[in-house]
């Protein structure tokens, strides 16, 4: 389907400029124009078909734009008015042009202008407007008879009268009736403003009302020009059709941006000044009606009978009115009352049917409206039907209450608590009806719960009778089972302490030889006279694996009195430059042992350790760095930490690092990174489990990274000796 809309710019910011600028345009041109007067006529006609083509066109685009469809049935109304009235700015251009002066040609204008009336007043009253919420209908059919009767007859006296009573020599034309029209037009805005709701009117029917006025004051001037026969086009009387085109423009505008109409509608001075005009219109009008019958009687010196009728007949119907009124208010407060009870609620006469029902009753007995349930007797929703009369009788007299079943949609019902009191004795009565549906669940809930209780007493009971059988017999296993825990955790004591035994015993056997044997080989390669070569490599590598199984032999030895607990350390400060010095002593037979380079700060920081712990951590540290980094130097760095309350060592290599799966696994007992290098790569597992337990015996701890250049780091920390400030040196607890 085509498009049809028109460009967002032009219809938010352009339009209203178009228009205000045409406006003005149009107001210069009648006021400094120097045309002739024919030239006058036709240019003047031409304009206000320019303004009256745009404003129907623009009704006929708001047809099809709208989603409202009674928006949209209301704009086609006016859109066949404002054409039809185009049509006959149109004749009334053509015979301005050719210049005709032929009665048919003014009837034929006249005609068409009174015929685009009546599709523009259905379109206002087809025009979508939310009722008048704040009073009732007898008191607003009261004013709209007021409003209604004294514009009528304002009308007879201006415009009707006169002709009465001084008949003209010439037959009336039909531009005689446009003041009727027009006034009629206005009192239908009235009327209908009177029953709108002002918090909610549309901007668009404002400026339909103004353009109704604009054109009401052109046509009041052209009917009066029309007797002296000076009913010429293009004069300041054009003014107001120009200006009532444009408005009716304005109005279809407001209405494709309903966000002004909103905004508008949000201030709270707009609503105040529309509520103040609303409620004042009937006094207005009979102001008005009063005030012309008083003026015409100061001028003439006699009354105008019926001015004085309605002025009277009005300022009674406003009495009347300002009493149903406040009877409607005080009802108001009543019903908003009724309504705003959270319970169903409702009044009902002596024979039980509903004559005023809330909210809440509506939904709880499933009705959309109203309607649906008033007239209705009580007993169509109420259960059980036989008791209800009985209960109304009651209530009428001295009230009833009661519980009942309240029927709901798909022959459901949910139980109240009804109550009934008597609103007039004999006459009415108003119920409450309090749902019960909660409480009764409760209740259930409640019996439930009791019934469960009592079931679980009797099982609770049953299990009573053979607890203490269960019990006994369970104690007698139990002890059983710890008196064999206790043999096996003896038996267990006694296996590991006789294996410790046995390891200390073994390594003990095994050194005094491996001593001996190394003592005299040394012997051997300090004789005098010397060995030969292949003598004395091979003496070399058999110490080389002396001091190797002696070195394993004191792991074995220290491994088991650490798990024995019987490993004796001894922490105090130690000097970690000592520590090295012995440490490069043990490390000469190492192969690769030069590769070891050793930063240390100066000066080295005391650290809290025992000094031959400290030396086993260090060399099983260098130990597995030259077995798993062949190549590559061997960093070892010293240094504290930011609070100085630690020190810390840092072994670091070029080697291929450790896998994730080897950090998490790298300090457990017998661990190997290289299982596929066991033949090759010499080594037990137990080198850093042993600087674990160490460090932990000393209140340290160890870590390990690879490095980002490649390599692995083993980093350690130690309590460091500290400075308290006073003189006096202190061990600095682990931290961290």
């Amino acid at each position: 389907m085509r498009d049809t809309s028109l460009p967002d710019w032009f219809m938010k910011r352009s339009l209203p400029l178009a228009l205000l600028a045409y406006l003005i345009l149009y107001v210069l041109w009648l006021a400094r124009g120097r045309m002739s007067s024919p030239e006058r006529e036709w240019v003047g006609g031409a304009a206000i078909v320019a303004a009256a083509l745009l404003a129907g066109a623009l009704a006929f685009y708001l047809n099809r734009r709208l989603a409202d469809r009674r928006a949209r049935r209301a704009w086609l109304w006016l859109a066949i008015g404002l054409l039809v009235w185009v049509l006959a700015d149109l004749a009334r251009l053509f015979s301005a042009i050719w210049d005709w002066h032929e009665p048919a040609a003014g009837q034929a204008y006249n005609a068409l202008y009174l015929l685009g009336a009546l599709p523009l007043w259905i379109g206002l009253v087809l025009y979508p407007r939310k009722p008048r919420a704040n009073a009732g209908a007898l008191a607003m059919l009261i004013d709209a008879t007021i409003i209604a009767a004294s514009s009528i007859s304002l009308i007879w006296i201006l415009m009707v009268q006169p002709f009465l009573l001084h008949p003209p020599n010439t037959r009336l034309p039909f531009a005689s009736l446009f003041p009727f029209v027009d006034m009629a037009g206005i009192l239908l805005v009235l009327i209908l403003f009177l029953f709108s709701n002002v918090d909610h009117l549309s901007l668009a029917f404002g400026w339909l009302s103004l353009g109704l006025c604009a054109s009401m004051a052109s046509n009041l001037a052209y009917a009066g020009l029309i007797f002296p026969g000076l009913a010429r086009g293009g004069g300041l009387a054009d003014l107001g059709w120009v200006l009532g085109d444009v408005l009716f423009a304005a109005a279809a505008w407001a209405d494709l941006n309903p966000a002004w109409s909103e905004k508008l509608n949000r201030q709270a001075w707009v609503s105040r000044w529309r509520g103040l005009f609303q409620s004042i219109l009937p006094l207005l009008s009979m102001f008005l009606m009063g005030g012309y019958t008083l003026l015409l009687w100061t001028f003439n010196g006699r009354v105008n009978d019926l001015g004085l009728y309605i002025t009277v007949v009005s300022g009674m119907g406003l009495a009347v009115r300002q009493g149903i009124y406040a009877g409607e208010v005080e009802m108001q407060k009543f019903a908003n009352l009724v309504n705003s009870i959270a319970e169903p609620a409702f009044v009902c006469d002596q024979h039980g049917r509903l004559r005023l029902v809330n909210p809440a009753l509506m939904e709880a007995a499933g009705a959309s409206s109203a309607a649906e349930l008033l007239g209705r007797p009580l007993a169509a929703f109420l259960r059980p039907a036989e008791g209800i009369a009985a209960a109304v009788a009651q209530g009428l007299q001295t009230g009833w209450s009661g519980e009942l079943e309240l029927l709901q949609p798909k022959e459901r019902s949910i139980p109240i608590y009804l109550t009934l009191r008597p609103l007039k004795p004999g006459q009415a009565v108003a119920g409450t009806a309090h749902d019960l549906s909660e409480q009764k669940a409760r209740q259930a809930e409640l019996q439930q719960a009791n019934e469960q209780i009592a079931q679980d007493r009797a099982a609770l009971a049953r299990l009573n009778e053979n607890l203490e059988q269960a019990v006994e017999e369970k104690t007698k296993d139990l002890t059983l089972a710890y008196r064999q825990l206790e043999d096996q955790n003896r038996a267990l004591q006694e296996l590991d302490r006789l294996k410790s035994d046995f390891v200390s015993m073994v390594s003990h056997e095994l050194r005094a030889p491996l001593t001996n044997i190394n003592s005299g080989i040394e012997l051997s390669l300090m004789a005098k006279g010397g060995l030969p070569g292949n003598t004395q490599r091979n003496l070399e590598l058999v110490q080389a694996e002396i001091k190797r199984l002696t070195n394993f032999i004191e792991t074995i030895l220290d491994l088991s009195a650490l798990d024995a607990g019987r490993l004796p350390l001894y922490p105090a400060p130690l000097s970690l430059e000592r520590v090295v010095e012995v440490l490069r002593q043990q490390m000469t037979h190492l192969e690769g042992a030069q590769r070891v380079v050793w930063k240390l700060p100066d000066p080295v920081p005391d650290f809290i350790a025992d000094d031959r712990a400290l030396v086993s951590i260090l060399f099983h540290l260098l130990d597995n760095a030259l077995k798993y980094a062949p190549e590559g130097e061997i960093t070892v760095s010293a240094g504290q930490d930011a609070a100085g309350a630690r020190g810390w060592v840092e072994v670091a290599d070029r080697g291929p690092g450790f896998s994730e799966e080897d950090q998490q696994h790298l300090f457990d007992r017998f661990y190997r990174t290289h299982r596929g290098d066991a033949q090759t790569v010499y080594g037990h597992g137990l080198g850093l489990y042993i600087v674990r337990r160490l460090l932990e015996a000393m209140e340290g701890e160890i870590r390990v990274q690879n490095r980002p250049g490649g390599g692995a780091s083993i980093l350690f920390y130690l309590p460091l000796l500290t400075d308290q400030g006073d003189g006096h040196v202190s061990e600095s607890s682990r931290s961290g």
